[in-house]
């Protein structure tokens, strides 16, 4: 008998989520129907929270009810005892966010309102050994952040979709190996997505929750000492225009790699409200598969065109290996006609990407947009590479738990569309 998975709340090992009532499951390989009695214990720094005894076995779920407390990880520990009496035992474990502890950190923003990017920075020393550091942010709209040049978490169009009058989620990321002693540069990138840009069919309508992107972040440092830190978002930060130039989740994303990060200046703080800051529900987006190149193609009207085998919807990236200044055009579609790229049946979507290269080999994928598509209209490469270009298949960071298959074709393509889609 072995206990094989640990769920809290259906994810495994949540960092930061909304916990308001939580669900433990559990799944068990046996051989054997013996009898068999269950335990959960669950402890945080030694210290037992919540303990039940062993409990005739009749499910695989417990519903412990005990209070949370903010920014706190839980040692979740599953014990199942056999009629031997032999005891098989896993483990797992969850971290709370801020749940109702309030921001210490202020929004902040540029008052340049018309910025497509808008990049927030801050340098910061770290002098002591640091033994757990957490970062807890969200922005309006869409945003990723960096410490050191380097992405923080793996997830895609944060903080997703939210009724931003009313909650906006706040999203926790373990940087403990990022921010270990010397100095460090905090980096955060907005850009519109459905806060500030159009969303919906109703032509030529923006800025539908606000029309200014801004930031709030803290970085919660433990050292090694026992003493702790945090570092907030607040007036110490400066704000410029990033090398994006536009992006819109339909429009797709216009970036320059030549534009030089200049003009740096104080940000502006705002008093937005934070009473509706929550810890998140939403699974992050993030790469469930990548596709490569099925054909290379030219249509009868001469265009090169590159055919990824699936419609799906994600993100594209390519090697760039142009000279700096040179413009390349991508451009997505879903179906042919007559042959040729078609895109009428996404109406006034762009669905593209305009890169401006500054010369430097790289993979370069776009940050702020996504698409559904299957096949890519290249323009400004000649010479078409099918291994410098990569399709990220993206959705919710979600098991899949089960399948369909039916005696009629189009019902099981249905359901696959609904996967891919």
């Amino acid at each position: 008998m072995k206990i094989t998975a640990i769920s809290i709340n259906h994810m495994t090992k949540p960092l930061g989520f909304l916990l308001e009532k939580l669900h433990i499951s559990f799944k068990i390989n046996s051989e054997t129907s013996e009898t068999i009695q269950k335990q959960l214990i669950i402890k945080h720094q030694e210290q037992i929270d919540y303990q039940t005894d062993f409990l005739i076995y009749d499910n695989n779920i417990f519903e412990p009810d005990f209070p949370l407390t903010p920014r706190t990880r839980y040692d979740v520990t599953i014990n199942l005892k056999r009629e031997s009496g032999e005891i098989v035992s896993s483990t797992s474990h969850f971290e709370t966010g801020k749940m109702t502890e309030a921001f210490e950190a202020k929004w902040i923003t540029n008052n340049d309102k018309t910025i497509q990017s808008t990049l927030f920075r801050k340098n910061i020393s770290i002098t002591k050994k640091v033994i757990k550091a957490r970062l807890y942010m969200t922005a309006l709209g869409v945003y990723e952040t960096f410490i050191d040049g380097q992405k923080v978490g793996n997830e895609f169009l944060a903080p997703g979709v939210d009724d931003y009058t009313q909650w906006i989620q706040v999203q926790t990321y373990d940087i403990t190996k990022a921010l270990q002693e010397g100095e460090h540069e905090c980096l955060i990138s907005t850009a519109d997505g459905w806060f500030k840009g159009p969303y919906g069919f109703i032509e030529g309508v923006d800025c539908i929750y606000g029309d200014q992107h801004r930031a709030i972040a803290e970085y919660h440092i433990d050292y090694e000492d026992g003493s702790h830190e945090v570092i907030t978002t607040d007036s110490s930060w400066e704000t410029t225009a990033g090398n994006i130039t536009k992006s819109s989740i339909y429009y797709g994303e216009d970036r320059d790699d030549t534009i030089e990060l200049t003009e740096w200046q104080p940000v502006a703080i705002t008093n937005a409200d934070k009473s509706i800051l929550s810890d998140r529900l939403s699974l992050p987006l993030v790469v469930k598969e990548t596709l490569d190149v099925k054909e290379v193609i030219q249509t009868p009207a001469g265009e090169n065109m590159l055919d990824f085998g699936q419609n799906h919807a994600g993100l594209f990236r390519f090697y760039n290996r142009a000279p700096k200044g040179t413009k390349i055009y991508l451009q997505v579609g879903e179906i042919l006609q007559e042959g040729n790229f078609y895109r009428d049946n996404l109406r006034t979507a762009r669905a593209a990407f305009e890169y401006i290269s500054d010369g430097i080999e790289k993979w370069v994928q776009p940050s702020f947009t996504y698409y559904g598509y299957r096949y890519m209209k290249v323009e400004g490469i000649d010479n078409l590479n099918p291994d410098d270009f990569k399709a990220d298949v993206i959705y919710s960071d979600m098991e899949s738990t089960g399948n369909i298959t039916t005696q009629n074709s189009k019902v099981n393509r249905l359901f696959q569309n609904v996967i891919w889609g």
